[in-house]
């Protein structure tokens, strides 16, 4: 019999140490009663803190959407800063002026800052902002962002009330309130113009509300290792949840706390006011609004709404949307805006749909479709399911020539083929069962994923379309643009953006580099109606090679540069600065292999204001995505900085900064910083690591870690060797 030498000998040997082993063996029993009977002492501690009549009554009476302090002396639970904001939208046709104002109020004893991080349109153009404080009202100046930041930290630390406005995405910004006093209210008052959308024959417009918290990829920074050295771990004042990385370098700043807290109709959270008028000039077959209930009047062709409950919580986006009569839906339309004698219009156009029930799909050519899920943490809740359900739909939509693949991500990639295959009914059953066992869950590592799907080229008669369906929750934009621009080749991007508050700038912007579109499912009974118009789009030919022929002689500056093709049912939006708006321009383009020409009349433009506004955001963003093809920031940024101060906007390098002379801070009197909590979106689950600690527990967390620590070193330094695991387990 052969006899293993590694079993030869006992699992365990004991070194004979008569002095020591009696002496450890009962240090190590002492040092673990009393670990044991501290976390009982202070669990029982803890909760008994939680359990007072006190505390819970305090926590009764604070309003969802409150940050809370806890004043050293005594242990009950105040409110410290509330939130509060109206928005009233004007539309006339196909400019939206939108006010919003947000109202702080201190409803504590200290001196507070206040800081609240927000979404708007990503096409929103801010122009104008307002310090109110009773019948006192500041006007907010642009400056370049430093100059503004040091206007406003300067009045705070010598106690002067001030506000600063700025932009951290094109549909991120913060506002900074210094020097509200306790009991007091200050108001801040925003304005900015917004384009309206047109797609389908249908006008629509939205209003962000809250934020989903964004995955930070990355490693912290560290003081001494910055790769930018005006780059900190954390910014000044920034009441972010998240440390500035090496691949996000504003993730302070960028990482609203949200509410733990589940609103009610006694309870809002940040509750907000809405009200719109439409002047279209026309009558209308329908307004809706999708996620929320409106009281709606009509005069004339001028149309009047408002929110029927009066107030609501901010946890999902406003979204309107109205419809002409079917003999009124426009072909083309020009509105023009003379400012400093220099001449501004706005084009639209929609070339004929040339689709008939006899064309082929695409142009006769089948698909090549990749699918995308985000299937990380941030999609818990409705939108996981709004995802499955929307790729399921998807997936039935193939025809038996197409072929496919799927894409899941979260903190790692999963390719459900090595490339892709046919869609037979066998390979498609397959791919149903693997979507429907999805579940949401860890980061959103959402660059390996893109290049998976962007990593081959369509094969020979194949169309190749990318479906990217996510909610953007991601901070590292920038790098998966630069990825879809660099990596795109033949295929086509269409994003499909899902939840009740999507990163809509991510899936604009990632479907313009993809030569997409984009479509937004806010709920799971849009999901076929949704799906079903982005099949129509990618089963209709597209209008390609657009070009724009101005009269000769006249000087035109135009937005976008590269104009785009167009799916079914979309227009052409194209900003223009002129030297004249005189004659006819022609437009021309090639759909289904058949030249297609229009002509529109200059001098018949609408007279309409803010389409200079609007001209200047559009040449803003187009600017800031030549960073994207290659273009060093400093050029840019010198280009942005001439165009928003001379416009005055808001941009990643210009801030509003308002400022009240008068000091109104005692200089004994301590300044707290508190932040406003945003609204956890409609339907999402929870995601601990974007609350405040007052909601976390965390407290009894690091007890909790600090005991366990001491724990183990009791057992690294007590336990005798000869009972500690072997390395590499039994030998």
């Amino acid at each position: 019999m052969l006899i293993s030498r590694r079993h030869s000998r006992p699992l365990f040997t004991e070194k004979k140490d008569p002095f020591v082993k009696p002496a450890r063996k009962k240090g190590f029993w002492w040092s673990l009663a009393l670990i044991i009977l501290g976390l009982v002492a202070s669990m029982a501690w803890f909760h008994a803190e939680a359990a007072t009549p006190e505390t819970a009554a305090a926590m009764d009476k604070v309003n969802a959407g409150q940050m809370l302090l806890q004043p050293s002396a005594g242990g009950e639970l105040v409110p410290a800063l509330t939130q509060e904001s109206r928005v009233h939208i004007k539309v006339s046709g196909m400019v939206a002026h939108v006010s919003l104002t947000q109202s702080f109020q201190n409803q504590s004893a200290n001196w507070v800052e206040g800081t609240y991080v927000f979404p708007l349109p990503d096409k929103a153009a801010v122009n104008r902002m307002r310090m109110v404080i009773g019948e006192r009202v500041i006007e907010g100046q642009i400056k370049e962002k430093e100059e503004a930041k040091q206007i406003y930290h300067e009045a705070k630390t010598v106690g002067k009330k001030a506000s600063l406005v700025s932009q951290q995405r094109p549909n991120l910004f913060t506002t900074q309130v210094a020097n509200i006093a306790p009991h007091e209210t200050i108001t801040v008052e925003l304005e900015y113009i917004d384009a309206v959308a047109y797609d389908q024959g249908q006008f629509s417009l939205r209003f962000p509300m809250t934020i989903t918290p964004r995955y930070i990829p990355g490693a912290p920074l560290q003081d001494g290792t910055n790769p930018d050295e005006t780059t900190k771990p954390l910014a000044p004042g920034a009441s972010g949840w998240a440390m500035n990385t090496d691949q996000v370098p504003d993730a302070s700043e960028i990482t609203p706390r949200m509410n733990p807290a589940l609103p009610s109709a006694e309870s809002p959270i940040n509750p907000i006011s809405v009200t719109a008028e439409l002047d279209m000039g026309m009558p209308l077959q329908s307004v809706d609004s999708a996620y929320h209930n409106i009281i709606l009047s009509r005069q004339d062709n001028r149309y009047t709404l408002r929110l029927a409950a009066g107030k609501v919580s901010m946890t999902q986006d406003f979204s309107l949307a109205w419809q002409p009569k079917h003999d009124n839906s426009p072909r083309a339309a020009l509105f023009s805006e003379q400012v400093d004698g220099e001449d501004y219009a706005l084009l639209m156009m929609v070339p004929p749909n040339q689709r008939t029930e006899q064309d082929a799909p695409t142009t006769g050519f089948p698909r090549e479709a990749i699918f995308i899920i985000d299937t990380s943490g941030s999609m818990d809740g409705v939108s996981i399911e709004q995802a499955r359900q929307g790729l399921l739909f998807a997936l039935a939509q193939l025809k038996p020539d197409d072929r496919f693949n799927v894409i899941s991500f979260n903190s790692s990639t999963h390719t459900l083929f090595s490339s892709a295959v046919s869609a037979t009914p066998r390979n498609i059953d397959y791919a149903q069962r693997y979507v429907n066992g999805l579940q949401s869950g860890g980061g959103t590592e959402m660059l390996p994923a893109l290049q998976a799907a962007l990593r081959d080229e369509a094969e020979q008669g194949f169309i190749r379309q990318v479906m990217f369906i996510t909610d953007g929750a991601v901070g590292n934009e920038a790098a998966l643009f630069r990825t879809i621009h660099r990596n795109l080749g033949n295929s086509r991007l269409f994003t499909v953006g899902i939840g009740s508050a999507p990163n809509s700038h991510f899936m604009r912007k990632a479907a313009q580099f993809g030569r997409g579109s984009f479509t937004h499912i806010g709920r799971v009974s849009e999901v076929q109606e949704k799906m079903t118009a982005l099949f129509t789009k990618l089963d209709s030919p597209v209008v390609s090679d657009i070009e724009i022929h101005w009269p000769e002689g006249t000087q035109v500056e135009s937005y976008p540069k590269r104009l785009p093709d167009l799916y079914s049912g979309e227009p052409l939006m194209v900003a223009v600065k002129t030297s004249e708006l005189k004659g006819s321009v022609v437009l021309s383009g090639q759909t289904a292999n058949t030249p297609w020409q229009q002509e529109i009349q200059l001098n018949g433009a609408q007279d309409h204001s803010g389409v200079a506004t609007g001209w200047a955001r559009e040449k803003i963003a187009s600017l800031l995505d030549e960073k994207t093809t290659g273009r060093q920031e400093p050029e840019v940024r010198q280009d942005v900085l001439e165009v928003a101060l001379r416009h005055q906007l808001i941009s990643p390098y210009t801030s509003f900064v308002a400022v009240e002379q008068p000091i109104s801070r005692p200089t004994e009197e301590k300044l707290k910083q508190e932040a406003v909590l945003n609204a956890r979106p409609k339907g999402q689950g929870p995601q601990s690591y974007a609350y405040p600690q007052t909601a976390t527990g965390a407290p009894i967390s690091l007890l909790w870690g600090t005991l366990l620590m001491l724990l183990a070193w009791v057992f690294k330094r007590v336990l005798p060797s000869s009972l500690r695991p072997r390395k590499g387990g039994a030998q």
